[in-house]
Parts: structure tokens; C-alpha cells; sequence
């Protein structure tokens, strides 16, 4: 009888030790009812877009969280011009979502229609807070592709593809929502329309339990394309 009880704490225990094994920080709102503004400009500060998040559920797995969120996405005279669902995982220690904020990118959205259908990946956000002194294995940061087509017209396409992303740095970032320790990302981004191919690179801020506070994506001349910031979290 002693002998299966130590059997049984033991296992409990690595269950327990397995469990925290997997921990790890959320890069996005994980209560629900949370709202996220994040709000576009044009390179001379004018408004352009807001990107809305709204966390719709949450769920708690052995093997981590799960988010589901809506997002609208709006012109600054609050036309729509798209929303739908999101996802946000930790899995086994590992953070990742849905790339719905790409089509954010000034020239990822060509298309006008609201009524259009988006597939891509699931992008991952690697934990650089533990030591920012060693930032850890870079093939950790996937790459990404987000498909666009249009409902009515299949030949209204654009494929947005986001690879070379690398680790800049740890930084604390001011927005209006607050200031947040945050990690620092580069991209290479690939827009393909069956009109014209636009190459540029961009850089993304993280911060545990929030997400992306700011962006910046620049053209192949260095030239500020667009830039965002959160603005608001209720």
C-alpha cells in the first residue's frame, strides 16, 4: 500500500513539475470582456485605421490557454472594411496567434469589399523576459503567411508573406493605454497582388497579457510607411 502511494505522489508530482513546465506568458488579453484599441497613422501622424480586439472567451487546457477574440478592422471615417475571429495559444510553453493584424500594413489591404476570406497561419511570439541577456534560439520565430480573397471575385487576391523575423531587443514602450516592458521584432514582409509585388520590413513590440502596443513598417528605401499604437484597454 505505501509503496503504490509513493508511486502515486510521484507520479502527481511530475505531473505537477510537467505542468509547470509548460507555463508561459501570454502575449495577448487573456480575461474576457477585454477590449484592445490599436490605432493606424500615415507616416505624418494622421489617422488612418483602428484595429478593435474584443476576447469573446477563454479557455484553460492541461497543456495551456486558448483565446478567441473578434477584431474590426476600420477606416478613420469608421468604415468597416473587415472583422471576423481570432486565436491566441499557449501550448506546452509555446505562444502563438492568428495574423490578422498584418492586413493592418497600409498596402496588405487592396481590397475595399468587407465581405472577404482571410487564411493563415498561426504566428509565434517567443518569451525574451526570462534573460534578456541571452535572447535564446532564433528559429523559435516563425514565419507567416496570411491568403486574402475576395468572396465575389476569387481573381480580387493578395497573399501577405512575413519571414526573417529576429529578436532587437527588451524595451519599455509609452503608448496612451500605459507604458509596457516589451519585446522588439524585425520582419521582412512580402505583399503579393496579382497586379504588383511590394517588399518592405517592419518591426512589432509584444508585451505579456496585452499583445502588440506598437508597429512601424518602412518600404525597401527605409521611408516609414505606417505606424500604430494601443490607444486604449477596457
Amino acid at each position: 500500500m505505501k509503496i503504490r502511494n509513493l508511486f502515486v505522489m510521484g507520479m502527481l508530482t511530475l505531473a505537477a513539475e510537467t505542468v509547470m513546465a509548460q507555463e508561459c506568458n501570454f502575449f495577448f488579453a487573456n480575461e474576457e470582456g477585454k477590449v484592445l484599441i490599436r490605432t493606424g497613422y500615415k507616416p505624418d501622424g494622421t489617422l488612418s485605421s483602428t484595429l478593435t480586439y474584443r476576447v469573446d472567451h477563454v479557455y484553460d487546457y492541461p497543456s495551456g490557454t486558448e483565446v478567441d477574440a473578434h477584431f474590426s478592422y476600420n477606416k478613420a471615417n469608421g468604415e468597416l472594411i473587415n472583422s471576423g475571429q481570432m486565436v491566441a495559444r499557449c501550448n506546452d510553453g509555446n505562444f502563438s496567434m492568428s495574423m490578422n493584424h498584418i492586413m493592418s500594413f497600409p498596402d496588405a489591404m487592396t481590397m475595399k469589399n468587407a465581405e472577404i476570406y482571410v487564411m493563415g497561419d498561426l504566428m509565434s511570439y517567443p518569451d525574451r523576459f526570462s534573460d534578456e541577456n541571452d535572447p535564446g534560439d532564433m528559429d523559435d520565430f516563425s514565419n507567416g503567411t496570411v491568403r486574402i480573397y475576395d468572396k465575389k471575385n476569387k481573381d480580387n487576391r493578395a497573399e501577405i508573406s512575413v519571414t526573417d523575423r529576429e529578436f532587437v531587443s527588451n524595451e519599455d514602450v509609452k503608448t496612451p493605454a500605459g507604458i509596457f516592458h516589451t519585446t522588439k521584432v524585425k520582419y521582412r514582409m512580402e505583399i503579393w497582388t496579382p497586379k504588383s509585388t511590394i517588399e518592405g520590413y517592419g518591426y512589432e513590440w509584444y508585451a505579456p497579457n496585452t499583445g502588440i502596443v506598437r508597429t512601424e513598417e518602412y518600404n525597401d528605401k527605409d521611408q516609414l510607411q505606417s505606424y500604430s499604437v494601443l490607444t486604449s484597454i477596457k
